[in-house]
């Protein structure tokens, strides 16, 4: 089957729309904590359009004559006595300074606290972002994992997470900081020359082409960015899971090479998006010197025609100053949200994509514990298009039955057994399980009936007793400890010195293939499910220890339903029946003694184990 491929370009044009379905998103449960600091970020804004006016007023009506203004002249008033009614100025020259650090106190705060409130908010949306992820990722179907590296999953749970962030901080709240405060200059510049003002916004205009122009390189390139990091993280991950096979075929300088060529892929991709960026800003910086010596122009103009007072002139170029910087933000806030809609159009892709195995609307709960039947009914199934594993297959598995599959390798027999947990649905045909379909059943209480020990065990990096108890997290001390015995493991913990406190190392690696094959058993007996799925349990291990998992398997089937796949044909003689599966179909079936009687195809893969004659091991096994 195939999964649909996750496209990771973005499309032409729309990084708004991206950016603002990420909002959305993430917005929910936000709200307030978003007002809050907008709020905030509004009284700011104010206290920047204030800023200059005490430098104004000094100028014109300390050093100056010009009368103040009447706010001023009452707050003067308010404050001056009797004995220094002769010292006006020195009054109005002390409120102003006053008043300036009052101003500046009101913007370091507010600027501290909305700070603190948005990016509380925006980390939020991350763990939010993140969470939601990762809960999508692990409930895709296998035929997502199977086309995704780890690393690339990895990859966007853990960094491309941080879009939502970079939206808010880096983006939208600046862009909204600049634009109250850009929109605050301009109405007050406005009242004091038109000239002036629209030589200051006149800038804008070449802004937003240089903007646009540079739009669309910095997001393609910022999605290489993306992508190589991704692969870099692919490749540590890869090799560090493989690390024992690196070092025993010497194969370090080999996976650093491979390292290094990754990293410099990655090292000349971000080298290129910072030319971009900072190209851009040095064309936008050469855009607001024009600009900057325009109003300055204009400004001493109108102070030599008389239109303008020299505080006029301070308080403009500072406004200019003011002006620009918002411009440049909002410049700079433009590359930021390209750079951070990469992030989330990947993000975005994953959590659009739908997995391929999902309950059915009406499906239904299996109650109580199953029979235990399977039938499998002219089923077909490929991995790829036109590239069938299973053809046309029906077999029907008794209740309590034992069930071995054997063939060579890429005849299906993994791929048979993952048709009933429902990893994969196949292409034609139908599975039921006692009587029902298995698409007509929810995924939970189908896997509930269905226990499952690999070849190579899945344990995780935590106790002994929580990697026990993985299938069934509300079993008792006893009742892991009986799991444990029943499965031959409770004498190698209890010589443990923390014993089922004892914690296990990433994939087990501290336990020999034994204990972990063990403790896999040991986690199917507590789980006690009526199915059991049996993939290759023994056949990493030698000869002596695979003799004694032999017989706790024994004990661990009975009673159960059980499909056992197996290269090793000695693992598979107590089986009620043994099929063979070739290119797909079912080449023979029947029991251990049969099979060999007939010397067909089980017959012949025995002798090639063996090397007896077929005829000699019939008679043997008779």
């Amino acid at each position: 089957m195939n999964e649909p491929e996750i496209p990771d370009e973005v499309p032409r044009g729309k990084t708004f729309q991206i950016t603002a379905r990420m909002v959305r998103r993430c917005m929910p449960g936000e709200v307030r904590g978003l007002v809050l600091g907008l709020l905030l970020l509004l009284v700011a804004s104010g206290a920047t359009l204030l800023q200059p006016w005490p430098v104004k007023i000094v100028i014109d009506s300390v050093i100056g004559k010009i009368t103040p203004p009447a706010l001023v002249q009452w707050f003067t008033a308010l404050f001056q006595n009797s004995d220094s009614a002769g010292h006006s100025g020195i009054a109005l020259l002390t409120l102003l300074c006053v008043g300036l650090l009052l101003i500046e106190l009101i913007m370091g705060a507010c600027h501290v606290f909305s700070s603190y409130v948005l990016n509380s908010v925006a980390l939020r949306m991350v763990f939010k972002l993140r969470c939601a992820l990762f809960d999508h990722v692990q409930r895709q179907s296998l035929a997502f994992h199977d086309a995704k590296a780890v690393g690339d999953s990895l990859y966007r749970i853990t960094w491309d997470s941080y879009c939502i962030q970079a939206i808010f901080s880096e983006g939208l709240m600046p862009a909204l900081t600049s634009g109250l405060t850009l929109l605050g200059i301009a109405v007050v510049m406005l009242k004091l020359d038109w000239h002036v003002t629209a030589a200051a916004l006149a800038v804008a205009v070449p802004l937003i082409i240089l903007v646009r122009r540079f739009d669309r390189p910095m997001t393609e390139q910022s999605l290489r960015v993306h992508e190589y990091e991704s692969d870099v993280s692919t490749r540590v991950q890869e090799t560090l899971v493989g690390i024992r096979a690196v070092q025993a075929f010497g194969r370090e300088q080999f996976e650093s090479d491979r390292f290094r060529s990754q990293a410099s892929a990655s090292l000349l991709a971000s080298l290129r998006l910072t030319v971009l960026q900072t190209a851009s800003q040095a064309i936008v910086g050469l855009v607001l010197a024009a600009g900057t010596a325009a109003v300055i122009w204009f400004s001493a103009r109108g102070v030599l025609l008389g239109r303008l007072t020299a505080g006029d002139l301070v308080l403009l170029v500072a406004y200019v100053a003011m002006i620009f910087k918002p411009l440049e933000t909002l410049a700079y806030t433009a590359a930021a949200v390209q750079n951070a809609a990469a992030g989330a159009h990947r993000v975005l892709t994953v959590l659009d994509s739908q997995p391929d195995v999902t309950d059915a609307p009406n499906a239904k709960n299996l109650s109580g514990r199953a029979r235990g039947e399977i039938i499998f009914d002219s089923v077909s199934f490929g991995y790829q298009a036109n590239q069938p594993v299973l053809r046309e297959l029906s077999l029907t598995i008794a209740p309590g039955s034992t069930i071995a599959l054997v063939g060579t390798s890429g005849a299906g027999k993994t791929t048979l057994a993952s048709l009933i947990p429902r990893f994969y649905d196949p292409l034609k045909g139908g599975i039921k399980f006692d009587g029902c379909d298995l698409r007509d059943l929810t995924l939970k209480s189908l896997r509930e009936q269905i226990a499952l020990v690999t070849q190579d065990p899945i344990l995780f990096c935590a106790s002994i007793r929580e990697n026990i108890a993985y299938g069934r997290p509300g079993a008792t001390q006893e009742e892991i400890e009986a799991a444990a015995r029943a499965a031959g493991a409770h004498e190698f913990i209890e010589r443990l010195p923390e014993k089922y406190d004892a914690r296990v190392a990433e994939r087990g690696l501290t336990l020999s293939s034994g204990q972990r094959q063990r403790l896999a058993i040991a986690r199917a007996f507590l789980k006690d499910a009526p199915v059991l799925i049996l993939d290759e349990p023994t056949s990493a291990l030698d000869a002596e220890t695979e003799e004694r998992l032999v017989q706790t398997l024994e004990k661990l089937m009975k009673g159960r339903t059980t499909i056992i796949i197996a290269h090793r044909l000695s693992t598979v003689r107590c089986a009620d029946r043994i099929v063979v599966l070739q290119n797909g179909r079912i080449a023979e079936s029947g029991p251990h003694a049969e099979l060999l009687a007939r010397d067909g195809l089980y017959a012949r893969l025995h002798q090639l184990q063996f090397g007896e004659p077929p005829t000699a091991t019939a008679e043997a096994a008779l």
